[in-house]
């Protein structure tokens, strides 16, 4: 039987072009990753920087990166747009200092995990007092997924095996659960708001409780 690591290891876990692309697209995204990392260059930590997509963009602001990639095939080829790169499971103790890091990246991660709670604990434990956390995960109470259970129909972002799509989530969130946890690891969420790639994006992205992402900034207190 494969684990999860494996699964992340192998050739399914790689994202195509396409799929990055479509990563990078998303609404708002860059543009809030931009904004509250600052204009002050930072030391970046960007977990699960795939192949660097995220990671460019920041470096070309003149900040710091260093990334955390399992899959060994993304990360040469982050390594390969001048990205620093750890083959790291993050389900495990990260090999950093306290208190080293500025600013974390952690979007469409926190679902992969089991242990959350630890995965946050140790983001605490690099980042610097009042360091930013910024952080996106799918959301269970979606305007799409309440009308998907009202017509029991299965929800796309959890699979039933690893190559389902979006197999290798094995946690949901909705708004009060990201900020339970968030709260309970030390961090003070201070932004949340919403992804939405629908027709009535407009008002769903201000409505996070129910749009089809949660992206979050929150600080390390």
């Amino acid at each position: 039987m494969a684990t999860k690591t494996d699964f992340i290891r192998s050739s399914q876990a790689y994202l195509p072009l396409a799929a990055q692309l479509g990563l990078l697209a998303l609404p708002r995204r860059c543009e809030f990753v931009i904004e509250h990392t600052g204009l002050t260059p930072q030391r970046v930590l960007d977990v699960g920087c795939a192949t660097g997509y995220i990671a460019k963009i920041l470096m070309d602001r003149g900040h710091d990166l260093l990334g955390i990639e399992l899959n060994a095939r993304m990360a040469a080829e982050a390594r390969a747009r001048g990205v620093e790169v750890l083959e790291h499971n993050v389900e495990e103790p990260l090999p950093l200092e306290d208190e080293c890091i500025d600013t974390i990246h952690s979007c469409e991660i926190i679902e992969h995990l089991f242990d959350t709670e630890s995965y946050l604990n140790e983001l605490h434990r690099v980042l610097v007092p009042n360091g930013v956390l910024i952080l996106s995960t799918p959301n269970l109470n979606s305007l799409g997924n309440r009308f998907r259970v009202l017509l029991g129909l299965p929800l796309p972002m959890w699979g039933a095996f690893p190559n389902d799509r979006h197999g290798g989530h094995v946690r949901v969130f909705n708004k009060a659960k990201i900020v339970q946890l968030l709260e309970r690891t030390g961090f003070r969420p201070e932004i949340i708001t919403g992804i939405n790639q629908t027709r009535f994006a407009w008002v769903l992205n201000y409505l996070p409780t129910w749009s089809e992402l949660i992206l979050i900034k929150a600080v390390r207190v």
